[in-house]
C-alpha cells in the first residue's frame, strides 16, 4: 500500500469517530433492558405520477444529476488514501494477528490494495451509481414534500436569485465550513500535542537513570 500503511494519528481519530457511536450504542444495549423486537416495517413511500413529475423537474432544474456525478468524481480522488487508512486501522486492530503477522500483511498489501483502489474508483464513477442515486431521491422527496411544495421550490430555483443560489451556495457553505474548521483545528492540534507530550514525558521519566 503506497500511501499510508503506517497508522497516522489523524487516521486513528477518524476511526475513533466512526467506532465510538457503535461502542456507545453497544454499551447502552447492555445497560438497558432489551426493547421488544419491531414487528411492523414502515410502509414504503408511494410516489404518485404527479409527485414524480414534480420531483423530476426539480432534479433537472437544480442539475442534481450533474452535481452528483461531480461529487462522486471528486470523492474518487480522495478514495485511495482513505481506503489505505481504513485498511491500516483494520489490520492494526485485528486482535487475531501478532505484531509480526501484521507486518507481513502490510508487506503483502501493495498489489491487492492497488487492485482494490482501482475497483473502488471504477465503482464510484460508474454512471449507473448516479442513476441509482437519482432513483432513490424520488421517495425521499415524496416523503417530505407535497407535489405543490416541490413545484414552489422549483419555481424559486428558476428565478435569477434561485439560479444564483445554485451556483453560489456551495461556495458559501464551503467557506463557512473552512471558517469553522479554522477555529477547531488549532484546539485539536493543541489537544493532540498535549496528549502525546504526556506520554513522552512519562516514558522519558520512567527510562531516566535514578538520581544518586
Amino acid at each position: 500500500m503506497k500511501k499510508a500503511i503506517t497508522v497516522s494519528l489523524t487516521g486513528m481519530l477518524v476511526a475513533g469517530a466512526l467506532i465510538l457511536p457503535a461502542v456507545v450504542n453497544a454499551q447502552a444495549k447492555n445497560a438497558a433492558p432489551a426493547a421488544p423486537a419491531a414487528t411492523a416495517q414502515p410502509a414504503p413511500v408511494v410516489v404518485t405520477p404527479e409527485a414524480r413529475a414534480a420531483i423530476k423537474d426539480l432534479i433537472e432544474t437544480t442539475k442534481t444529476r450533474e452535481n452528483i456525478a461531480k461529487t462522486f468524481q471528486a470523492m474518487s480522488q480522495n478514495l485511495p488514501p482513505q481506503m489505505a487508512q481504513a485498511m491500516n486501522v483494520s489490520i492494526e486492530n485485528n486482535a487475531s494477528l501478532s505484531s509480526e503477522q501484521k507486518q507481513k500483511v502490510r508487506a503483502n498489501m501493495n498489489q491487492p490494495f492497488e487492485t482494490a483502489a482501482k475497483e473502488a474508483i471504477a465503482m464510484i464513477t460508474d454512471p449507473k451509481i448516479v442513476e441509482e442515486s437519482i432513483d432513490r431521491m424520488y421517495p425521499i422527496y415524496a416523503k417530505y414534500y407535497a407535489p405543490e411544495e416541490i413545484r414552489q421550490i422549483t419555481a424559486f430555483y428558476k428565478t435569477p436569485v434561485g439560479a444564483k443560489s445554485l451556483t453560489i451556495m456551495p461556495q458559501v457553505i464551503n467557506e463557512s465550513m473552512q471558517s469553522g474548521f479554522a477555529i477547531f483545528q488549532p484546539r485539536l492540534n493543541a489537544l493532540m500535542e498535549k496528549t502525546v507530550k504526556t506520554q513522552v514525558d512519562a516514558v522519558t521519566k520512567a527510562s531516566a537513570p535514578p538520581k544518586k
